[in-house]
């Protein structure tokens, strides 16, 4: 499976749970929240990341 694949999956996965009864632990509770990115995608976008180990820093 691809990038590209891997992640279309887990922002299935993701928005499917999210819908269900995800919402209720993650939504943004800020005042200057920016909306241009729905919960769903921030979600999917940060799994990704961290199923490909990129939480990790980087020496200098």
């Amino acid at each position: 499976m691809n990038w590209q694949e891997q992640l279309i999956t887990i922002y299935l996965y993701v928005g499917k749970h999210y819908q269900d009864n995800l919402w209720v632990y993650s939504q943004r509770m800020s005042n200057y929240a920016d909306l241009s990115f729905t919960d769903e995608e921030v979600i999917a976008i940060y799994l990704f990341g961290v199923i490909d180990k990129n939480r990790e820093l980087k020496k200098l």
